[in-house]
């Protein structure tokens, strides 16, 4: 009897038709899928992107204070600061502030230390097509990382 039942799947092509049938059946549903270029994906409020430097909303001036503690604990060493007193006196600010997103692992490490009260001045913003052409255009500058300025990578 089990030879008669696959010589009849066999000759029916039981497997085949079944197999049509669930295409045909999903064919007519809702898709699921996001074209990705043309629709943007809804990112979770937590998602962790490209690092960024935060402005003050009220006096538009850099939150960072030059503590060098995302510097320290970055556990791959992309971010370089170099700091300098205040021109108006007490005080660091961040003079040169350095990113590079080719080493980043964005683990978020760099926002935890943050210091400043109480916003912190660098957090994980929700940007996530990073692809380019060249290595140096992942090497982002304080100009490039500050809100209300584009990354340098999208301005082509």
């Amino acid at each position: 009897m089990n030879g008669l039942a696959a010589l009849f799947r066999r000759f029916f092509l039981v497997e085949l038709f079944a197999g049509m049938w669930i295409t045909i059946k999903n064919h007519f549903r809702p898709h699921i899928t996001i074209e990705y270029p043309r629709e943007k994906p809804d990112l979770a409020p937590r998602f962790r992107g490209v690092p960024r430097l935060r402005r003050d909303p009220e006096t538009a001036e850099e939150l960072c204070i030059g503590c060098l503690l995302c510097e320290q604990i970055c556990p791959d060493d992309c971010i370089s600061i170099v700091v300098d007193k205040r021109p108006g006196g007490k005080g660091k600010m961040a003079k040169s502030f350095i990113i590079d997103y080719e080493r980043c692992c964005f683990c978020g490490l760099c926002v935890d230390p943050c210091p400043t009260t109480p916003i912190t001045a660098i957090y994980m913003s929700h940007d996530y097509e990073l692809s380019d052409y060249s290595r140096q255009e992942f090497i982002t500058q304080r100009a490039a990382l500050v809100d209300g300025h584009p990354i340098k990578r999208y301005e082509k």
